[in-house]
């Protein structure tokens, strides 16, 4: 895994709220590169299929705030020949082999901050974003500084050492960092902290730090109330996270992720870290693609169309009515519109009418005996006269077409 993509993505959300959700599929597909599908990455993203397609951008173009590249979005289709996944990538300002390299002023690919010390201004830190201006504090800075530093040393996903499992950590799939929609399952230990604590627990690199509302507004782009609410919300959700400190005459938040949710912490709880919801995500994913595949037989299929699940469903009968000698128990199941019962129905007659021949030999219908003579057909008719032409001399065959223009024309000769 690519550090310096870590340190990209990051930096260059800072500020915008907007491209939280740019900022986990980016992280997802940089984390994790085999994933891909619409449902594939909402599940792992912890987003949902609808998040994805609006943040995705078109086939072959780029989101809105430039984090992703859409390799293509997809199609779905009951039939297996037309489905297609959505693949999409980070992409990477730098443009450069691999797409792997920094920012332009982190200098070193092994460890992109190089030489950068924590109380230079870092204006170009932040590629394609506005620059820094005077009234970022110095704070701000060394905590950004100090967060892209660790996502340097990140280069792999494991909990077999201390970095890998930072990263681990920060993923956006986990418990820690959903949106819950709906009821909270019963699997979930803790109250999540959201996907704008997520934003901000990888701008600090999920170290402990000091910041005021002020900072956070600059790090997350949420506006002041936004940022009080999210230091409300985190507070809420875990008491031990955010602590308020004074320094001064001004107030600042100490907030502990380091000490909650690294496994070295003082007070971590793997509890906290769960990806129930993600598995649960994952149960009704493997029965939509259930659905899926039974739509996309013959039977399912034609069970779909003729179902109330299809939205389509008056339209098609209208234009395919039943037949006024269908069979009754059909029409029965038609009018219920039950898909499953249709479709555990027209496979029994698929099972009854058993395997299809191999050879078409049995569907032969002979139309005459050998004693009976067949009837000619006027292709057959033209090919003899043809041949009766072509047997003809050069003289007769001018006069035989002579004849022919006449009649054509309806020319009489004098």
């Amino acid at each position: 895994m690519n550090s310096a993509h870590l340190i990209e993505m990051a930096t260059r959300s800072v500020g915008i709220s907007g491209a939280v959700m740019e900022l986990a599929l980016a992280w997802t597909v940089e984390t994790r590169p085999y994933v891909s599908g619409t449902r594939g990455l909402a599940r792992w993203a912890g987003l949902t299929s609808r998040v994805v397609r609006e943040t995705a951008g078109p086939d072959g173009g780029h989101s809105e705030f430039k984090l992703l590249w859409t390799k293509t979005r997809g199609a779905s289709s009951p039939t297996v020949e037309e489905r297609e996944q959505m693949e999409i990538r980070f992409h990477s300002n730098t443009r450069t082999q691999g797409r792997s390299t920094s920012p332009k002023n982190l200098y070193s690919p092994l460890s992109p901050l190089g030489a950068l010390a924590l109380g230079e201004e870092m204006e170009k830190l932040m590629e394609g974003n506005a620059p820094l201006s005077a009234r970022i504090t110095a704070r701000a800075q060394e905590v950004l500084a100090n967060g892209m530093k660790t996502l340097s040393r990140l280069t792999e996903l494991s909990r077999t050492n201390e970095l890998g499992q930072i990263l681990a950590a920060l993923d956006p799939g986990l418990d820690l960092w959903s949106e819950i929609e709906g009821e909270k399952p019963r699997s979930v230990a803790v109250e999540p902290l959201g996907r704008r604590a997520w934003h901000l627990a990888v701008l600090c690199g999920l170290e402990d730090v000091v910041l005021s509302v002020a900072d956070i507004e600059f790090l997350t782009g949420l506006s002041k109330r936004g940022a009080q609410a999210l230091l409300a919300r985190m507070g809420k959700a875990n008491a031990l996270l955010v602590v308020k400190v004074r320094q001064g005459r001004s107030i600042a938040y100490e907030i502990r992720w380091a000490s909650n949710y690294r496994m070295s912490g003082d007070w971590y709880d793997d509890a906290s870290l769960r990806d129930e919801i993600r598995k649960a995500r994952g149960v009704r994913d493997r029965e939509v693609q259930a659905t899926s595949a039974r739509r996309g037989t013959p039977a399912g299929f034609l069970a779909y169309r003729l179902s109330t699940a299809s939205p389509k469903r008056d339209e098609y009968l209208a234009a395919n009515p039943l037949p006024a000698d269908a069979d009754e128990a059909w029409v029965a199941l038609v009018e219920a519109g039950d898909e499953l019962a249709l479709y555990e129905h027209l496979r029994a007659q698929e099972a009854q009418a058993g395997p299809v021949p191999k050879t078409p030999a049995n569907c032969v219908v002979v139309t005459a005996t050998a004693t009976e003579s067949p009837a000619v057909q006027p292709a057959q008719e033209s090919l003899g006269r043809m041949a009766e032409f072509l047997e003809l001399t050069n003289e007769e065959q001018q006069e035989a077409l002579a004849a022919m223009r006449r009649r054509v024309t309806g020319v009489v000769p004098a």
